[in-house]
């Protein structure tokens, strides 16, 4: 059973933080988005692209706002979850999140909830 404690304890470390990612324009934007959603420790991601900005045909720029959990230090878990991210665990050269073609964090956007 959830103690009120432990539900205490998540939204006092809930943290936002926005990203931007290039990516390749084959795959929904959507999906690729839902599979980030997946990482562990990450609560929400939400799409925040301007509507007027003007993708290219080799990558679609998305700018995105992240809330995530953490129990340690934020920096180290932002490492993390790029990690994640952008390699699987068989090879570096493969993506773990399909459709990912660079990740980056503004770490100056970082707050605590």
């Amino acid at each position: 059973m959830i103690k009120l404690k432990n539900i205490l304890n998540e939204v006092l470390n809930e943290f936002i933080v926005q990203a931007y990612m290039l990516t390749d324009p084959d795959y929904n934007i959507t999906e690729v988005l839902e599979q980030i959603r997946a990482i562990r420790k990450i609560t929400i991601v939400r799409n925040i692209t301007p509507p007027e900005y003007t993708q290219k045909k080799n990558f679609e720029y998305t700018l995105v706002t992240i809330k995530f959990i953490s129990r340690g230090n934020p920096k180290q878990d932002l490492e993390k979850i790029k990690q994640d991210i952008l390699t699987s665990d068989r090879s570096t050269t493969d993506l773990r999140v399909p459709g990912v073609k660079s990740f980056k964090f503004k770490p100056e956007t970082l707050q605590r909830l």
